[in-house]
């Protein structure tokens, strides 16, 4: 028996291409209206666009200046939404927008801003976003520089914790509702029949083995590669590009403020300070992209230029290269619009129809607080060209690993874990790690404590994560490698050790449970060190 075995036999409803956000999102949509659909990811789920972002479902105050009412309020209502499917992931973030004397953006225009965001707010009964004078500024954030300042903006988004956890609890909630959903399978050939497109040869990257799938839908999500997937299928009905590629990076530098702070720049873009884990991350720049996506990295100067975006408002000595623990750098899928500025390109999503009846659907713009929201676009085109009639469900039911009604779930992750502590020995920062990290379904890791001898064992010596999640990541989460369990099933890889602590010990480990020969484990190890030297080739480049 392989991975792929039976992918073969019959035809799906629909296949998907790409397992970041928006792909994981249209195949749990489909599952769970019951219709037959088939996930290839090339790489690993969230491994690319998705992983890449500021880390926010936010409904986008930049979106008012472009007149973008329907997107903030679609934004606004689906980060409510999300509040409810992931509360161990999604949790609320106040937000400062400092304004000082001779700022591009006056106190009026964000007097103004704060207004219609609390407007377009779903459920707004009291106001909640104003401004504040200087003082308030201050006392909420005494980090921003006080010179000058001649007020700020105060707002609350939402802070997603793990981006790739969200992504991949999608993936997991479409396998466990009869989706096929399979990393490190590239989708090779989009096939033809009698009556048009039906299919697509698909390679198994672990096996090398090739198979076809075959459905009347094939939806393209591949992100930053839609345009390559739409000339393999031969489509050109929308012309021969309909993507915008604008490449974004992050910087991380040692925590400083508790609010996240948002800044505008000297050439009118908006600068992100979050306060993430141990970190203050800052983001994003944006700029057009022609190059290839598998290769892909932040320069010295495109840091430089986000600290130097960042100096005049938060004056803390640690803005500076040398503090920069890493980066990542990401592609954005934007929708093709001629003659705009990459920062002026509209992060709406739009579902690009062509094929034969229409049967063929990319996806652009994919903004991630509206991954569901699309799927659900998505998943009703597709149901109406199989000539079917099924609401959406992806609104009611949790993201936490266990597909419950979302009304009547509680937050666990502001509940007391004394309990567990008790009953399992684990120390309280484990606990609320694993609570972040699986919400409710951290009893099945919990259920693997003893399943190894050491399941209770530590990982890394700088991180609470342990042993029993290593085992759970390889037997229940479809990790395949290093890179898998360390950056995309756990945080170890993000956090400011970069994982280089622990990823020979973890890599071994994982060799035993997945069988690796010891070529393999090599390999594993260099792609890790690769990776992280990536992440740090703003050093020297």
């Amino acid at each position: 028996m392989t991975r792929l075995s039976g992918i073969d036999e019959g035809t799906f409803d629909a296949v998907v291409i790409g397992g970041g956000m928006a792909g994981a999102g249209v195949a749990r949509d489909l599952a769970l209206r019951g219709a037959s659909v088939a996930l290839f990811e090339k790489g690993d789920f969230a491994s690319g666009t998705s992983s890449k972002s500021s880390k926010l479902i936010h409904g986008g105050l930049r979106y008012l200046e472009l007149a973008e009412f329907r997107l903030v309020r679609e934004s606004l209502r689906e980060k409510k939404t999300l509040e409810r499917l992931a509360p161990h992931l999604v949790r609320p973030l106040p937000f400062l927008v400092p304004v000082y004397r001779g700022s591009k953006r006056g106190l009026i225009t964000v007097r103004i801003g704060m207004w219609l965001y609390d407007l377009l707010t779903p459920g707004k009964q009291t106001e909640r976003f104003r401004v504040v004078p200087p003082v308030e500024a201050l006392a909420l954030e005494p980090s921003i520089q006080a010179a000058d300042l001649r007020g700020a903006g105060y707002y609350f988004d939402d802070l997603l914790l793990f981006p790739e956890r969200l992504c991949l609890e999608n993936a997991l909630s479409a396998a466990r509702h009869g989706a096929r959903v399979h990393n490190y399978c590239e989708v090779e050939e989009v096939t033809r029949g009698p009556r048009g497109l039906d299919g697509v040869r698909v390679r198994d990257l672990l096996t090398g083995q090739v198979h076809t799938a075959r459905a009347p839908v094939i939806v393209n999500c591949a992100g930053p590669w839609v345009d390559r997937l739409r000339e393999l299928a031969g489509v050109r009905e929308a012309g021969a590009r309909v993507l915008r590629t604008t490449k974004g990076i992050h910087c991380l530098l040692p925590r400083m403020t508790e609010h996240a702070v948002y800044l505008s720049t000297a050439d009118d873009r908006m600068i992100f300070v979050i306060p993430w884990r141990q970190f203050s991350m800052v983001g994003t720049t944006d700029t057009d992209f022609d190059g290839d996506p598998d290769r892909l990295w932040a320069t010295r100067e495109e840091v430089e230029y986000l600290l130097g975006a960042v100096r005049p408002a938060l004056p803390d000595p640690r803005v500076t290269l040398d503090q920069v623990v890493y980066t990542y750098a990401g592609v954005r899928p934007l929708a093709f619009e001629e003659g705009s500025s990459a920062s002026r390109v509209s992060r709406d999503h739009k579902v690009v129809v062509e094929g034969d009846g229409g049967r063929f659907l990319s996806i652009t713009g994919t903004k991630l607080t509206c991954f569901r929201s699309l799927a659900e676009e998505v998943g009703d085109r597709v149901m109406r060209a199989l000539g079917r009639r099924v609401p959406s469900r992806t609104a009611e039911l949790t993201l936490d690993g266990l597909d419950d009604e979302a009304g009547k779930i509680e937050a666990r992750t502001w509940m007391d874990v004394s309990e567990e502590m008790a009953a399992t020995g684990l120390s309280r920062e484990t606990l609320e790690i694993l609570v972040e990290t699986y919400g409710r379904g951290f009893a099945r890791v919990l259920a693997l404590l003893r399943k190894p001898p050491d399941g209770a064992e530590r990982l890394c010596p700088r991180n609470p994560e342990i042993v029993a999640q290593l085992h759970h990541a390889v037997r229940e989460e479809m990790a395949v490698s290093l890179q898998d369990f360390l950056l995309r099933r756990t945080g170890i890889g993000q956090s400011p050790c970069l994982g280089l602590d622990c990823f020979e010990s973890v890599g071994r480990r994982m060799g035993e449970l997945a069988a690796w020969s010891p070529r393999r484990l090599q390999a594993e190890l260099e792609a890790y060190q690769a990776q992280v030297e990536r992440s740090l080739k703003f050093r020297h480049v």
